[in-house]
């Protein structure tokens, strides 16, 4: 595997929500996002089976997002992964083995695509197979997110590094 070739991409159709705080569907001009709230953290989770290329480094998270109404402000999203095995409990599931925050600015004009990348982030020795579990958080609560309104994400892709 050549190190930035593409793992794995979600679109917010592959979004299995949490029971709670989860962020919600939506449309814009034709195109379906995720609505992430400025005053609740809420997360979207996807899962997919790490491919036969995986070479067992760490992950770089890319999200491709805009702002529902935001000229202005910085917004501040957390990627976690969690390595599923054979004989997990799915109504106990373990804690992350990865986390990555990452910060970013609004786009100058509402609807503009911004693409925002994490800093490497761990898979916890995962393997080519397994199951793995991404979860997407907007930390809305931080001080640092100032961004006001809703952040409209389009897509996540994990690329080895």
């Amino acid at each position: 595997m050549a190190s930035g070739d593409s793992l794995l991409l979600f679109n917010p159709l592959s979004n299995r929500p949490p029971i709670a705080d989860y962020a919600s569907v939506d449309l814009r001009n034709g195109f379906v996002v995720l609505d992430f709230d400025d005053a609740t953290n809420e997360k979207a989770q996807f899962h997919g089976v790490i491919p036969s290329h995986y070479g067992g480094g760490s992950l770089l998270a890319s999200l491709t997002w805009t702002s529902s109404t935001a000229t202005t402000g910085d917004v501040v999203f957390r990627v976690e992964t969690t390595r599923l095995n054979s004989g997990e409990n799915l109504d106990a599931l373990p804690a992350a083995d990865g986390s990555a925050d990452a910060t970013a600015t609004a786009p100058a004009t509402s609807g503009q695509l911004v693409v925002t990348e994490s800093s490497p982030l761990s898979v916890g020795g995962a393997t080519a197979g397994e199951l793995l579990l991404v979860s997407l958080v907007r930390l809305a609560s931080t001080g640092a997110d100032t961004l006001v309104g809703d952040v409209e994400v389009v897509s996540l892709e994990l690329r080895e590094v």
